[in-house]
């Protein structure tokens, strides 16, 4: 009898211990350190949820070195919106993601350092002084990768005249508002900038310049749709860290000029322009896309010297069909010995062949990997190609 209560007690006294144990918050005991790096890999809308947990979280989603303000979710109403709707929930939207943004920095800690900072939304220029105001914050606090993307993703009509235009003046300390905030707008600092992308917005050539001279650290510099955008040249000696380059649909582009760079990656997507590359020995991987995929003539003035260099070459045709004139010219002007990888993207349309690609690969013998990638070219009225792409967006 004995043994058996002694049984039991040891068994009650371990449930204890484990219920005991089971309702420890392991999590909270950790240092701020370690918690605010947790939080910094959800979304910035979970991290602020974290808040409710108890006082001690009520603010530690404050020091997140990453701001991702990604509108996506906004967008998901407008997109599912019947058509009479659309344009009124939009600008309801775009006013939430307004007020979000100027929430979340007014709570953001003024000493924390921002390594991301992203925007993406299809903001324009009626909201230029509440994106200077961001932009100022975002370089005040060191940013490491600066990204504003306010391509539009609905069918709303919008042209260059209503992007927002990068304000140049933002770069010179003697032209910035100083109104909002005195001490982060006096503390800016481009000299941690890695990484830019702006899409949809005006920029000019001068201010690209500007920051790759600037920036010693600036890697990647992409440019999507830009009006402002007529002219760029870069070099190696102004920009060493300096790897990535990409342009987009930068429909008054007319030159580009690089020289003595350290050039790894380049995209170039758009009209056949004056473009130079010169002494760009580690120029290894190329996308190009557009107008300039029409003739292969403009395709080699570009890369003929670079061709049998490169070990990534992806190539995403304008139109539908691609003649075996146009490929052969490639093929007997250039021999690509050291390619690896060739990516051809092109539409299906009718009945046209796909053999002319064939005439890519005889050019490049050492050819690892070839990739098509087959698009669709429908003419979609407005309201098929919206509910195309509702179905699309529900499983992606």
């Amino acid at each position: 009898m004995m043994g058996k209560r002694q049984r039991f007690s040891r068994t009650e006294k371990g449930a204890k211990c484990a219920d005991r144990h089971s309702y420890v918050d392991r999590l909270s005991v950790l240092p701020d350190d370690l918690l605010v790096y947790i939080l910094s890999f959800l979304s910035l809308k979970e991290a602020t949820m974290t808040s409710i947990l108890s006082s001690r979280w009520r603010y530690l989603w404050t020091f997140i070195p990453k701001l991702d303000f990604n509108g996506k979710e906004l967008l998901v109403e407008v997109e599912l919106s019947e058509e009479k709707r659309e344009v009124k929930l939009f600008k309801k939207k775009r006013l939430a993601y307004v007020e979000w943004v100027n929430h979340v920095l007014a709570l953001h800690k003024y000493n924390s350092n921002v390594e991301e900072f992203k925007l993406f939304f299809p903001l324009d220029k009626v909201h230029k002084k509440s994106i200077g105001k961001w932009i100022q914050y975002a370089l005040a606090g060191k940013v490491q990768r600066l990204e504003l993307n306010f391509a539009n993703t609905i069918c709303l009509r919008r042209g260059y005249v209503q992007y927002y235009t990068f304000p140049y003046q933002l770069l010179r300390s003697d032209k910035r508002d100083c109104s909002w905030d005195t001490r982060r707008c006096n503390s800016i600092d481009f000299k941690c900038l890695k990484s830019i992308l702006m899409k949809c917005v005006n920029v000019s050539g001068e201010a690209l310049e500007f920051f790759l001279c600037n920036c010693p650290l600036l890697e990647n510099l992409s440019v999507s749709e830009s009006r402002q955008l007529t002219s760029l040249r870069i070099s190696g000696s102004s920009s060493p860290s300096f790897k990535r380059l990409g342009i987009s649909n930068c429909h008054n582009l007319v030159s580009v000029e690089i020289r003595d760079s350290n050039l790894v990656y380049l995209k170039y997507k758009g009209r056949a322009i004056n473009f130079i590359l010169e002494d760009v020995p580690q120029l290894v991987k190329v996308f190009v896309g557009g107008m300039i995929t029409r003739h292969m003539e403009d395709i080699l003035l570009l890369l003929s010297r670079h061709l049998p260099l490169l070990e990534i070459f992806k190539i995403d045709f304008m139109e539908p069909k691609v003649s075996w004139e146009e490929t052969e010219k490639l093929c007997s002007a250039v021999t690509m010995s050291n390619l690896k990888q060739l990516v051809v993207k092109v539409d299906a349309y009718k009945d046209y062949s796909l053999l002319p690609l064939t005439n890519l690969i005889r050019a490049s013998p050492c050819l690892q990997r070839f990739v098509v990638k087959i698009g669709l070219n429908l003419s979609l009225s407005r309201r098929r190609s919206k509910r195309l792409r509702k179905v699309i967006n529900m499983f992606t």
